[in-house]
């Protein structure tokens, strides 16, 4: 998969929610996904305004964002999220946010 055809899933995905629908059908606007940039060694998704993941760009592994662009190597170790060929959008859309709760 590539990063396109992933922001691309999690936006059809995001865009199916219920409030997400009831924002557009009153002109309103949801979150959308997209690459926000390029680092030297990861690069940014993010949704809306808000950091989501980083992707390593020699492996494809995913990351959790710690804070501030930093990956989040601990939340990696305890549940892996994957990596660029082997994620489905449908499960890294669940796990944006505190999943180990």
């Amino acid at each position: 998969m590539t990063i396109q055809e992933l922001v691309d899933g999690l936006n059809e995905i995001e865009s199916a929610r219920p409030y997400a629908l009831h924002m557009k059908s009153m002109g309103g606007w949801w979150d959308q996904w997209h690459i926000k940039k390029e680092g030297r060694k990861f690069i940014y998704l993010n949704c809306g305004s808000s950091g989501a993941f980083l992707i390593e760009k020699a492996t494809g592994e995913l990351y959790n964002i710690k804070g501030y662009g930093v990956p989040d190597y601990n939340k990696k170790q305890k549940a892996d999220i994957g990596n660029l060929e082997t994620v489905d959008p449908a499960i890294l859309h669940t796990k944006r946010y505190n999943y180990l709760r």
